[in-house]
C-alpha cells in the first residue's frame, strides 16, 4: 500500500531556537498483524568524500540516499535509517533506548528517553506523536517532539 508520509518535528537543543523539521515523502506501507512498516528514501545531498560507498572516480555528483523505515504498532515506534549515517531509535511508554549512531566521522553512543507516545490507527491514516529526550555519549543534545502521519492513497 502506498501513501503520503508527513513528518513534523521540533528539536530544542537548549539554545532557545528550536530546530523545526517539516518533510513530506511518498512512502510504502506493509501491514503485519497490528504493526505497520513505513518505508521511504531520502536524498540527503552529495555523498561525503570519505564515504566508502562513493566511487572516487565518479564525478557525476552522486547523491547520498538514506533508506528510512518506521515501524508503528501498539505502544511502540521504531525509526531506522541506513546510509551514510545509520541508526535505530525505539520508543515506548517509559522506554530508555541505547543505540549506536554510525557516521563517516565515527561511532557515537546515543540514548533516546521516551517522554510521551500516542499512536492512532484508522483505515485511512496512521499517526504517531512522540516526545523524547536525545542524548549523545551521555550528554543531552535535545528535547524533541515529532508527529508522524501516513495517509493511504
Amino acid at each position: 500500500m502506498n501513501g503520503t508520509l508527513k513528518i513534523v518535528g521540533s528539536h530544542d537543543h537548549g539554545d532557545g531556537k528550536p530546530e523545526i523539521i517539516k518533510n513530506i515523502y511518498n512512502a510504502e506501507c506493509v501491514q503485519d498483524g497490528e504493526c505497520f512498516t513505513l518505508s521511504y528514501l531520502e536524498d540527503a545531498g552529495p555523498a561525503h568524500p570519505d564515504d566508502p560507498a562513493k566511487d572516487a572516480s565518479d564525478s557525476s555528483g552522486k547523491h547520498n540516499v538514506i533508506k528510512h523505515t518506521l515501524l508503528i504498532g501498539p505502544g511502540k515506534v521504531e525509526m531506522t535509517q541506513e546510509g551514510q549515517v545509520s541508526s535505530t531509535l525505539s520508543f515506548g511508554p517509559g522506554k530508555v533506548w541505547d543505540t549506536d549512531y554510525t557516521t563517516p566521522y565515527g561511532l557515537f553512543k546515543m540514548t533516546a528517553i521516551t517522554r510521551h507516545l500516542l499512536i492512532e490507527i484508522s483505515p485511512k491514516k496512521i499517526s504517531a506523536h512522540l516526545q523524547y529526550e536525545l542524548q549523545m555519549d551521555g550528554s543531552k543534545v535535545s528535547d524533541s517532539k515529532v508527529r508522524i502521519s501516513f495517509v493511504f492513497d
